[in-house]
């Protein structure tokens, strides 16, 4: 079985998505699968690959409400004929390498863990030019109609309020299954949590708060964690600062009167997951995934308008987390979790273990063997 799994470098999370799928497509049967893991943007012109995620980036990081516009404006269902087109013909143009690569190695299966690959793949699919069974990943919890196109026999989806949102797309139910986004499968390992605090610096019973931005490291992160080191609670912070290395600088020289732990840009998340008992981050669908396979509950920080803000919004649907809507009175909201013996808390996490699909990647492969084998 030939596998190609699709996605696009425009932050992180498409990225970890694809990996997380192709490290259990080789776990699972090596021998009998080859999987590639293709990254749409290196089959484009050096202009692009470098503008599609700078863009983006730029917007989300310094005008965060131009984005939330743009996002909702392409988001419009009167529209999208129009703007299929429009997208269609620049991706194409653009993407021409990625089609042709595809149509002469004609894969038995496609992945496609970004909605960039999703239109291309399903054009291709629509017109003929390949016979693979062509699956779109929506790696958040709530779905932009970019991610629907005529060509996809499958979507695989977050959660059922996902499923619900997406059938009201026009996608029918027997094409969605809900699988939870692939994630990593050491996110589903526990360890030994005094051992892990010990190897990270953190001491072994305070209460630890993980506060981290993503892996580009925007958002209030130093205010944030200049209010904790204020609260007269007993706790510990560790902070990821992705690769925001003027953040990170700053946290290396800072003086706290708590301890306070400053990372870069890491490959243990897993790690520090597993020891925090709170999370303080942006609402990122694989973050969420990660969250929740650790059943660590969520304090969010200022979504981005647009698909975080849906993940946030199943968030607190779900009783799991809440949103983080003034940063300098992140004290108190502590303060209410940790009241009553943390009764808040402890019913978050319990909510969080009902929401998690840790092992997605692994499940979501073994379902696409059993269904090529079907229709072999």
């Amino acid at each position: 079985m030939k596998v190609f799994i699709i996605h696009a470098t425009a932050g992180a999370g498409h990225k970890k998505a694809a990996e997380a799928l192709y490290n259990s497509f080789i776990k699972i049967n090596s021998e009998q699968n080859y999987v590639e893991n293709i990254d749409a943007l290196d089959y484009t012109n050096a202009f692009f690959k470098k503008a599609y995620p700078d863009v983006y980036i730029f917007l989300v990081s310094y005008l965060p409400w131009l984005w939330g516009i743009i996002f909702h404006f392409l988001n419009c269902p009167l529209l999208k004929p129009i703007i299929n087109r429009v997208r269609y013909f620049f991706n194409s143009l653009h993407g021409a390498p990625l089609l042709k690569y595809v149509k002469d190695q004609q894969p038995d299966v496609i992945i496609c863990e970004h909605f960039m690959s999703a239109q291309l793949m399903a054009a291709l699919k629509t017109k003929g030019l390949i016979k693979a069974m062509v699956v779109c990943g929506v790696t958040d919890f709530g779905v932009h109609q970019f991610w629907v196109n005529q060509g996809i026999d499958y979507y695989l989806v977050a959660s059922q309020s996902t499923k619900e949102e997406i059938i009201t797309m026009g996608v029918k139910e027997d094409k969605i299954r809900v699988t939870g986004i692939p994630i990593e499968d050491k996110f589903a390992k526990t360890t030994d949590k005094n051992q892990l605090r010990k190897k990270l610096g953190l001491e072994l019973n305070k209460f630890t708060i993980l506060v981290t931005s993503g892996g580009f490291g925007v958002g209030p992160i130093m205010k944030i964690v200049e209010h904790l080191d204020n609260m007269p609670r007993d706790l510990q912070i560790a902070v990821v600062c992705g690769k925001n290395k003027e953040m990170y600088e700053h946290f290396k020289t800072a003086v706290f009167k708590k301890n306070v732990q400053a990372n870069g840009f890491i490959n243990n998340m897993d790690e520090f997951m597993e020891c925090a008992d709170l999370i303080i981050s942006k609402s990122g669908g694989l973050t969420v995934s990660e969250s929740l396979a650790k059943d660590l509950p969520m304090l969010i920080i200022k979504p981005i308008p647009g698909q975080e803000t849906r993940n946030a919004e199943i968030i607190e649907k779900y009783n799991i987390g809440r949103r983080l809507a003034d940063v300098n009175k992140v004290a108190d909201y502590v303060e209410e979790l940790l009241k009553d013996d943390q009764r808040i808390l402890n019913q978050m996490k319990e909510n969080a273990q009902k929401l998690a699909r840790p092992n997605a990647a692994e499940e979501i492969c073994q379902w696409i063997a059993q269904k090529v084998s079907e229709n072999n």
